[in-house]
């Protein structure tokens, strides 16, 4: 009697760590997930791409590309310096021209911003000044939804609107994101900046 009831509870123990090898590793790639969401991107007023470059520039190529299927007629750089009279927004202009925007479908915004709510302090005026309600919002896959948020609650009530469309820069996938130490380092770096934002205050 006993070594059955030892024999039920090995049984129990062993569907527990079935369950929570696949538990686990779904949980994950969900979190994973709810960082890189994009949405259907209808036609829009502008694409906005955000500082913070790659070296390749996957950001101002993704963007050029959305411009070039025709979701919206204007392009929007945003940068802060890089070094001795030399800045990322013009980098990212002569970028987005090389691969065949026309320089007058682009609009750079020079800022020294230490962080994307400073940035969208900036670039949000910009935008409903020039009377933009839809714009494709441009960055880093991990970086995706909690940019959306920060221009979002920047916006207000009034606009714009902000859909998010991400690129993988090399830095983040979220399908394992803790089986690498790139993934889970980029990972661990934007949760912070998750919870800081979400606690930060004027």
């Amino acid at each position: 009697m006993k070594d059955w009831r030892w024999g039920r509870r090995l049984l129990g123990a062993g569907l527990i760590l079935v369950a929570l090898a696949f538990a686990v590793p779904m949980g994950l790639n969900a979190v994973g997930a709810a960082w890189t969401g994009a949405h259907r991107l209808p036609p829009a007023d502008a694409i906005f791409v955000l500082g913070g470059e790659s070296r390749e520039g996957d950001r101002v190529r993704h963007a050029a590309d959305l411009f070039k299927r025709g979701l919206a007629p204007l392009l929007v750089l945003s940068g802060t310096p890089l070094g001795f009279r030399t800045h990322e927004a013009d980098v990212m202009r002569r970028h987005a021209e090389f691969l065949g925007v026309p320089p007058a479908r682009v609009l750079t915004v020079k800022h020294d911003s230490d962080s994307t709510r400073e940035e969208a302090g900036v670039v949000v005026p910009i935008l409903k000044r020039r009377g933009l309600k839809e714009v494709i919002l441009v960055t880093a896959n991990y970086h995706t939804a909690r940019a959306k948020r920060i221009f979002e609650r920047a916006a207000g009530p009034d606009g714009p609107r902000f859909l998010a469309s991400p690129v993988d820069d090399g830095l983040f996938k979220p399908e394992g994101w803790w089986m690498r130490r790139r993934y889970a380092k980029t990972f661990v770096y934007e949760a912070i900046k998750t919870v800081w934002s979400a606690v930060e205050v004027d």
